[in-house]
């Protein structure tokens, strides 16, 4: 798996009630003791045993909350018993003949897990389970059972439980705890996989179960612990955990990013972010990303640290509005990042898949469109779009398979359209059409994401037989790529269809709000606002996704509630939720402010 780095920034400050403040408990030993003092309290009030379930993310360590659970009740004379779920799934070699057909669909993609987290189970250790569970009722009211780990509340256990708590990490944790070795595979117990295996079990099997058992399990929990930091768990009753959710959704907010080196990575985005100069050049900084990214929110003394995608599970339509929501169902459907290569070298020539390809070679949702928007340029940037006229493509495919296998490079200039880099050109980049930034430039790519979990499906043709940053040479995937490129895209079609002139929609005194790019198989569109001091809009029920590409800073209000803002400073990027109506843009600085805006067609 990659690196990812990732700094303490994006806070999102809304105005949560003082209780609901009060009402959170900071502190792996304080959240122990408030539970012990729970179970202890329910025994006492209903005179019989106290059944508890905590269910979690992959990654959660256990080992700090049980044992001092245990602990604290056996103080208390209480007998305790207490069942690890994950001892009730299939033994590893039966799991690993049950997705094996996910992973060895294809060398470097797979195909997304059509099961769901109880298919790891067996089934007869859960009927067990389930007997011992029904049988804790008979017992006198001084016993306590806990049921832990990945899977304790599938749904025929869940009404068993007195109390239900999810203990969840973000994935950007889970991701570090498995480069430390701290973590392995759901089933696993040991260290068997390669880097590469992880990142693509992970991405085509666990995330995908986890995902859809994690949603199950918020509906119904008690308690919601937020344990990215172990020693430092916050426990947050129910309604305060919908409650905060709630009001968050009724601000503009803003994701924390996340930093990924890559080998043709550049200097930018390292330099004005503050990255660690550890760092090898940034290529990606992630600025929306919906299955990957956190948000992190302001309670008081605490900095709640919790999964996007519980916001968008939790306030759906406040999010992205109820067209979306028909249309795609609850999915957050665009992303945002930032292709740095000042500095840096081009990217790969790539192109990336259609919907159907998507659906038939790997299980997943929807096409895959881009655009790339050029917010700075240096000497000698270009952008690769589409093929040139003369180009023949049984000759390219020949030159790119003869460059991977044989390690001989081509002139691939000879057959790549591509245009000098303009600051504030917007380059439509539909599926099937062959692209790439090239050096020297800083890009922030807005894409329609078709898939379930955020797998990148990039199909390189020629990656000028680069070595990755541990000394491989970087995949070329020919038979997807020339399986899916539109080979009318080239140089004068490209032209006419992918590359159109900035239309005015609206304009005032200083202000003025320009069309960039739309077409009728994207679902998508990009705008640009423009002014001196202020400019408003409207969100008229679709989410807006602001990026500021020009000026020192702004801020992002509602104008029926100004306390819902955001300060936006340059380069980074703000969701406005759907739900805000009237909102203003607001110049804190000198300069001429130009901040992208994209939403739903």
């Amino acid at each position: 798996m990659p690196a990812q780095y990732s700094l303490d920034e994006a806070l999102n400050c809304p105005k949560i009630p003082k209780k609901w403040i009060e009402s959170i408990i900071t502190g792996r030993s304080e959240v122990c003791q408030f539970i012990s003092s729970l179970i202890i309290q329910y025994i006492k009030s209903q005179r019989k045993p106290c059944i508890l379930a905590f269910d979690g993310f992959l990654g959660v360590e256990w080992k700090g909350i049980i044992p001092e659970i245990e602990g604290l009740l056996k103080k208390q004379d209480l007998t305790i018993e207490s069942i690890d779920i994950t001892s009730c799934y299939k033994k590893p070699s039966e799991i690993e003949e049950m997705i094996r057909p996910c992973l060895d669909s294809d060398p470097d993609f797979g195909f997304v897990f059509k099961g769901r987290l109880r298919d790891f189970f067996d089934i007869n250790l859960l009927k067990m389970l389930e007997k011992k569970i029904k049988s804790y009722r008979r017992k006198k009211f001084g016993n306590v059972l806990i049921c832990y780990g990945t899977g304790a509340v599938l749904p025929f256990l869940r009404r068993l439980y007195d109390f239900i708590f999810y203990v969840d990490i973000t994935r950007e944790e889970l991701i570090r705890r498995c480069e430390e070795k701290k973590v392995f595979p759901l089933g696993l117990k040991e260290d068997t996989y390669s880097a590469k295996l992880l990142s693509k079990r992970l991405s085509y099997v666990d995330y995908q179960v986890l995902r859809i058992h994690k949603r199950y399990v918020l509906k119904y929990m008690h308690w919601y612990i937020e344990a990215n930091l172990p020693e430092k768990l916050k426990l947050i009753p129910r309604d305060v955990y919908d409650g905060i959710l709630s009001v968050i959704a009724r601000y503009p907010f803003r994701l924390k990013p996340i930093y990924i080196p890559r080998v043709w990575g550049g200097q930018y985005i390292k330099k004005i972010r503050k990255l660690p100069e550890s760092m090898p050049g940034c290529a990606f900084s992630l600025e929306v990303i919906p299955s990957e990214l956190s948000l992190r929110i302001c309670a008081g003394d605490n900095v709640l640290e919790i999964p996007f995608l519980n916001l968008l599970w939790n306030q759906p339509e406040k999010i992205l509005g109820r067209q979306a929501i028909k249309k795609f169902g609850v999915y957050f459907p665009l992303t945002v990042n930032y292709d740095d290569t000042y500095q840096g070298g081009s990217l790969a020539i790539q192109v990336h898949p259609n919907g159907t390809y998507m659906r038939k070679k790997f299980n997943e949702l929807m096409r895959h469109d881009e655009s790339y928007y050029v917010v700075k340029v240096w000497k000698g940037a270009k952008t690769y779009h589409g093929l040139k006229e003369e180009t023949d493509l049984k000759k390219l495919y020949s030159l790119c398979e003869r460059a991977e296998k044989k390690r001989i490079p081509f002139d691939h200039d000879l057959y790549i359209n591509s245009w000098p880099s303009k600051v504030g050109d917007l380059y439509l980049i539909p599926a099937g059409t062959i692209h790439a930034s090239g050096a020297n430039q800083l890009v922030l790519e807005i894409d329609f994401d078709g898939t379930k979990n955020g797998t990148e499906y990039t199909f390189h043709l020629y990656d000028y037989l680069r070595v990755d940053l541990d000394g491989n040479l970087r995949a070329i995937h020919l038979n997807h790529s020339f399986s899916v490129i539109r080979p009318y895209r080239r140089t004068g079609w490209v032209a006419k269809h992918l590359k159109q002139p900035a239309r005015l929609i609206r304009s005032g005194d200083g202000w003025a709000e320009y069309l960039l790019g739309e077409r009728n198989d994207m679902h998508y569109k990009v705008h640009r606002l423009e002014f001196k001091e202020k400019i408003d809009d409207d969100t008229k029920g679709k989410f807006h996704i602001l990026t500021l590409v020009e000026g020192d800073g702004v801020l992002v209000r509602s104008q029926k509630y100004p306390e819902r803002q955001f300060k936006l400073n340059y380069t980074e990027t703000v969701i406005v939720p759907a739900c805000m109506g009237g909102y203003s843009i607001v110049n804190l600085g000198k300069s001429f402010c130009k901040l992208t805006k994209a939403l739903l067609k």
